[in-house]
């Protein structure tokens, strides 16, 4: 419809003005009128169309980003600044909306209308068209190295908005130790460079845009100059016609609008390119614990755990460095099990295997008898239960904490996993009970008031292997006592893995696991390792204070 108005007006110029024909005046503009209104009626359908579209293709692609950071192993987030992850999920999916939603159409709109242009200008007049296609050498070289020097701005540019959104991230979380030590200023400082960082390269890219567009611009002005001195002569020679020279030189700022309208649009594009590019990467991530090709589904579990020749180191393979060294051991069903050991023995890696955050580097982890590798990951950990040293709450109520688990609860099944536990009468005192709400993390809670709820959260889903990451080590000795209580009546006939920073913990165990540097360097109760007079022994003399300090 764009390239049908300057036609109409070379007709009513040739064959309207210069005859005198009022009424062929009329015909044209009346023409003209409804070619505009058509362009005003597919403008506002195309607008309408992509917007649906534009977010029904980012809103599957959310939803992708977010089922795959959920797939991804630990590892990952070991590795990944978490302002770096968000931004896949703000900034980048962001930058795709902004072009999908305009800049798409935008620019295969300008492509047709470049090339019908094109033509069309063929058509009229073959010796001007050479005139404004001598511009096109130039403006192509101009092209090409704006998009050059530009992709590199922008990737420079979306790497370091990373940046700056991983340090405003984890600013923010640490917000409590930055006012403690009396940081604010030099956090700050850090972020004022980052961000002046990011600024730079922007304006880098904004400078290229400022060179270009005015270029193209003074091409379609030189463009126009030339057809009109070489058309003027040839409309007095007779061999052209003044409506063909008018409706040339609207076609001349029509063919060139286009590619300014490209070059507007190429900087969402290069912004989306990047964007688009960094969620691929996330997408193929591979997992660390993939599923296996024909998993084993899970119904429930006897509990025997065994470690068969197991190794394993953090981070890369090369690393020289392992976490656990070697270890062969057994877990019959139902034994409670304590794991202990100075910082850094692998007492935490042990329990992470068994969870399968993490697959061992060589040797097999196996639940009665088959790898983990070879079940399904979703239903086997359907049958643990998991209570870490810091309970992780999810903002919500009570009721929705416990309930994180089995969505499906009812509310007797809730409060029956409450007091399995001991923690109904602490809820009790909340106000409002099992709807207290819970703030993010919950930080409005106690400790102790986190770690029930947490154990609560484990009781309900009815786990057949208990993980607990000594819940009591941040405790005091009163709300200890209280937290051990609840983990002893949900231990029950459960196979169970503590790692126990308190050696009271060990003591109540059936059978104590000593480690030191990844591997496991005495095993039996805690009255025979005792009597072993090892280091255990020597452990337990330090908790109690019969000898110097070590770190357990």
């Amino acid at each position: 419809m764009g390239l049908l108005l300057p036609v109409l007006i070379r007709h009513g110029i040739d064959e309207a003005v210069t005859r005198l024909a009022l009424g062929a005046v009329w015909a044209a503009s009346g023409l003209a009128l409804l070619s505009v209104l058509a362009q005003w009626v597919a403008q506002t359908a195309e607008m309408r169309m992509t917007g649906r579209t534009g977010e029904r293709v980012l809103y599957v692609l959310r939803l992708k980003i977010f089922a795959q950071l959920q797939r991804l192993g630990l590892d990952y987030y070991e590795r990944e600044l978490t302002g770096r992850i968000m931004t896949r999920m703000t900034t980048d999916v962001d930058a795709l909306s902004t072009f999908l939603q305009t800049g798409l159409v935008t620019a295969f709109v300008s492509l047709v209308t470049f090339f019908g242009i094109m033509v069309a200008l063929l058509v009229i007049d073959v010796q001007l068209a050479l005139v404004v296609f001598a511009t096109l050498p130039v403006l192509v070289i101009g092209t090409y190295f704006f998009r050059k020097s530009s992709v590199r701005a922008y990737e420079l540019a979306r790497d370091r908005v990373s940046v700056v959104n991983a340090d405003l991230q984890e600013s923010v979380s640490g917000l409590r130790i930055v006012q403690a030590f009396r940081r604010e200023h030099t956090g700050a400082e850090r972020f004022a460079e980052r961000s002046d960082s990011y600024r730079e390269a922007r304006v880098r890219g904004q400078w290229l845009i400022s060179v270009y567009f005015p270029f193209v611009q003074l091409l379609s002005s030189a463009a126009a100059a030339a057809v009109l001195i070489v058309g003027a002569g040839r409309v007095e020679a007779g061999t052209l016609t003044t409506g063909a020279l008018v409706a040339y030189l609207l076609y001349i700022d029509l063919f060139f609008a286009p590619v300014q309208q490209l070059s507007q649009v190429f900087d969402g594009y290069q912004q989306a390119t990047v964007s688009l590019r960094r969620i691929q990467e996330l997408l193929r991530e591979p997992t660390s614990t993939a599923a296996a090709e024909r998993p084993k589904d899970v119904l429930s579990l006897r509990g025997e755990i065994a470690f068969e020749d197991v190794r394993f180191q953090y981070g890369a393979a090369d690393e020289p460095e392992e976490a656990l060294s070697g270890i062969d051991l057994r877990i019959p069903a139902g034994q409670t099990v304590a794991f202990v050991g100075e910082t850094g023995a692998g007492k935490s890696t042990v329990v992470k295997l068994v969870a399968r955050f993490y697959d061992p580097t060589s040797g097999r982890v196996t639940a009665d008898g088959t790898d983990l590798r070879d079940l399904d990951i979703t239903a086997y950990r359907h049958r643990l239960g998991v209570v870490p040293q810091e309970a992780y709450l999810f903002a919500g109520t009570v009721r929705d904490a416990i309930a994180y688990g089995r969505r499906d609860a009812t509310d007797a099944e809730v409060e029956a996993a409450a007091r399995a536990v001991g923690a109904h009468d602490m809820i009790a005192t909340l106000e409002g009970g099992y709807l207290h709400e819970v703030a993010e993390r919950g930080r409005n809670l106690s400790a102790g008031q986190r770690q029930l709820i947490a154990l609560a959260r484990a009781e309900l889903v009815g786990p057949d292997i208990l993980l607990l990451d000594e819940p009591t080590a941040a405790l005091d000795l009163a709300t200890e006592a209280q937290v051990n209580q609840a983990t002893d009546r949900l231990t029950g006939r459960r196979t169970t893995l503590v790692v126990a920073h308190r050696l009271t913990t060990a003591a109540r165990a059936d059978r104590v696991v000593v480690m030191d540097h990844g591997r496991v360097v005495e095993d039996g109760t805690h009255d025979e390792l005792l009597a072993l007079g090892g280091t255990y022994a020597r452990l337990w003399r330090t908790f109690v204070g019969e000898d110097e300090p070590a770190a357990v």
